[in-house]
């Protein structure tokens, strides 16, 4: 009887030390998400390196795990965010100067259609009045009228390269205006890729 007692109160102690050390031994599986208390610890598991900070991409200022993948995607998603606001200020300042230099260009055009319409009224001229002249003066209009072909040839280029530059202009001004909802659609994939690598549990 005695040693049946015995040899349940020596059961009831080795199962009470599993009981206890069971909880003891039992660590807390660190994944993305789970608190932790010292700021820069890491550890290695299964699934990878984890590091104990601040989730970048959320307002919470709760040291939690998180993994080396986790830390590089959230790191570039902030980065993006931060250049993506310098730009688009940068292409919001371009815009007046953009307009500037079309509003410019527009007025140097009709300077020069202007003068390139004295030139086709002044060559017009010159050829009819060469057609009408005797030999001692139609050297002097037919001169003229190579000049004046000469002046119109160099207007009409003058005038495609202004229009040429108004389309560039437009073209990048167009740019300028189309860059921050172009920046905001790649920052919201960086954040949203982060967010899903960053995932609770992973």
């Amino acid at each position: 009887m005695l040693r049946k007692i015995a040899s349940i109160s020596v059961a009831l102690l080795v199962a009470g030390g599993v009981m206890v050390a069971a909880p003891a031994e039992a660590a807390v599986k660190i994944s993305n998400g789970v608190a932790c208390t010292k700021s820069g610890a890491t550890s290695k598991t299964s699934l990878g390196t984890y590091k104990c900070g601040i989730n970048p991409l959320t307002t919470s200022k709760k040291l939690v795990w998180l993994s080396t993948d986790c830390i590089a995607a959230a790191t570039s998603a902030v980065k993006a965010a931060e250049s993506a606001k310098l730009t688009v200020a940068k292409f919001e300042a371009q815009i007046p100067v953009i307009e500037l230099g079309i509003a410019k260009e527009a007025a140097n055009k009709i300077e020069i259609q202007a003068k390139l319409d004295e030139a086709i009224l002044r060559l017009e001229g010159a050829k009819q009045k060469a057609a009408a002249s005797t030999d001692a003066n139609k050297k002097t209009y037919n001169s003229a009228v190579v000049s004046w072909t000469a002046a119109i040839r160099a207007y009409t280029s003058k005038i495609k390269s202004i229009e040429t530059d108004i389309k560039r202009l437009e073209a990048a001004k167009i740019a300028a205006k189309n860059k921050p909802a172009e920046l905001a659609f790649n920052v919201a994939d960086t954040k949203e890729t982060a967010t899903l690598i960053c995932t609770s549990g992973l």
